[in-house]
């Protein structure tokens, strides 16, 4: 007959009340380890940062100033009239100080030379004195206009025109024999056969050979072209439209030079202007001086 237990636990129900006190225990302790790992453990991420803020920068602005500019082409020695010209903006950095800004800088000027429209008016081209004529007013302070009688040789074919630049080259004489001279170097050629006009590439190939030619030069350049003039003949090499270089004296050249022989006897090269003979004896002009021949060819005649 089966016992049965009366005022006491029944074992099934104790074993079940310590196994759920284990699991709570276990439970608690793995959260309370995740838990402190956590907050004693070094932390690897770093601390969030602010979003940088972004500087949007005007870009500077260019700055413009006004000119005067010329709508049409102005000829030499016309009056200014501010019918000829419009204001335009144009960027400052390459504006020169020489620009003229307005036109009440220039009411009562007139052109010194040919100005071209589209470009900003430069003071170099315009003058305050009425001009006499076209050369006269393409004519600066201390120069001189001065002409000299060309031909299809000594003009380079006739492409010797107004605004090209030349070499002015004397034949004469030294100590009896042939010479040549460079006495002016990058004269500047006003008119051709009296026109003014600058030579364009639509010329005609065939256009005449001018049989004069005017040149700008300054004053002393204008003495030793005239006297050149009287004693040997001139003519013109024609330069670069890019070379402006100005070479300094330089020695005649001589047949000696084209042979590439010298007289042992003979002394330096002198620059002679002229020959002159005087009570039967012949004097050389040397530099505006008169020089005994016999001297200048170390005593022999």
């Amino acid at each position: 007959m089966a016992r049965q237990q009366f005022g006491g636990i029944h074992p099934a129900r104790s074993g079940d009340k310590t196994r759920a006190l284990l699991a709570g225990g276990l439970v608690f302790f793995i959260a309370f380890s995740v838990l402190g790992y956590l907050v004693l453990s070094p932390s690897d991420k770093k601390p969030e940062e602010k979003p940088k803020a972004v500087v949007v920068e005007n870009e500077a602005q260019v700055k413009m100033v006004e000119v005067l500019v010329p709508v049409q082409e102005v000829q030499p020695g016309t009056a200014l009239e501010s019918r000829l010209f419009r204001k335009e903006s144009r960027p400052q950095v390459g504006v020169s100080n020489r620009v003229v800004r307005d036109y009440e800088e220039i009411r009562g000027h007139y052109a010194r030379s040919l100005i071209v429209p589209g470009q900003p008016l430069h003071r170099d081209y315009i003058t305050s004195v009425r001009p006499t004529n076209v050369i006269t007013a393409n004519i600066p302070e201390g120069f001189r206009a001065v002409t000299i009688r060309v031909d299809a040789r000594t003009s380079v074919e006739g492409f010797v025109r107004p605004g090209a630049k030349v070499d002015v080259v004397w034949a004469s004489r030294i100590r009896g024999k042939p010479a040549i001279t460079t006495i002016v170097h990058n004269a500047k050629v006003l008119s051709a056969e009296r026109q003014t006009q600058q030579a364009n590439a639509g010329q005609p190939a065939g256009a005449p050979i001018p049989s004069t030619v005017s040149l700008l030069v300054s004053a002393e350049d204008a003495q030793k072209i005239q006297l050149a003039s009287t004693t040997g003949s001139l003519s013109l090499s024609l330069r670069g439209d890019t070379d402006s270089g100005k070479i300094g004296p330089q020695k005649p050249i001589t047949l000696d030079d084209l042979s590439g022989t010298t007289t042992n006897n003979s002394r330096p090269m002198e620059n002679v202007e002229g020959t002159v003979t005087i009570g039967g004896e012949k004097w050389l002009l040397v530099n505006g001086k008169l020089v005994p021949a016999s001297s200048s060819r170390g005593g022999s005649q």
